[in-house]
């Protein structure tokens, strides 16, 4: 091993760094926080409100419906 070469110490640090920050997001984060810095601290949004399903004014299955 080239101990006394500057690039070797160089591109050992440069290896290093390159690790440390493609390991780093795959680690499970320390604290209670959020996963990410976009995402709500208290969990995930809350699911928009579905729109319900009608034809011809009628929920599918309902009586109405199934004497057409």
């Amino acid at each position: 091993m080239p101990w006394n070469d500057w690039q070797f110490w160089a591109v050992s640090l440069a290896a290093l760094a390159a690790a440390f920050f493609v390991i780093r997001p795959l680690l499970p984060a320390r604290g209670g926080g959020a996963p990410c810095k976009s995402c709500p601290a208290d969990g995930a949004p809350p699911k928009p409100k579905r729109a319900t399903l009608t034809i011809e004014g009628e929920a599918p299955g309902s009586a109405q419906a199934r004497r057409d």
